[in-house]
């Protein structure tokens, strides 16, 4: 004699919805792909110097005397620019990026098909 199932739908609370959360890394590199972005300390204090960013990504592991040197600029340009603190470290930033390499600070010109702009309502 054959067992009866259960149906699966009944066994799961349906009435709990998942939030849908921003996935950064994948926007990352969405942005990297479709938009304008630069990286490395020198480039992005450069062109912060020129134009400001709409929004600047900086690794955990950034150090503190950059960060300070950010702000400053910031202040002084008189311009508020966005930046956002990555959670992980300059080579998990390298990776999301898809590059082997380190990298502590994203300058991010335009935005591309990304949705990084949802990073300041989130904030």
């Amino acid at each position: 004699m054959a067992k009866k199932s259960k149906n699966i739908g009944d066994s799961i609370d349906l009435s709990r919805k998942k939030k849908k959360e921003l996935d950064v890394e994948t926007n990352i590199k969405v942005a990297y792909k479709t938009g304008k972005i630069l990286f490395g300390k020198s480039q992005v204090l450069r062109q912060l110097r020129q134009k400001p960013f709409k929004m600047i990504i900086i690794a955990n592991n950034c150090p503190s005397e950059f960060e300070t040197q950010l702000n400053y600029y910031n202040n002084l340009m008189g311009s508020s620019i966005f930046i956002y603190r990555y959670k992980g470290s300059s080579w998990e930033l390298g990776l999301a990026m898809g590059k082997p390499y380190m990298i502590s600070v994203i300058g991010i010109n335009e935005f591309g098909d990304s949705a990084l702009l949802n990073l300041k309502t989130k904030e």
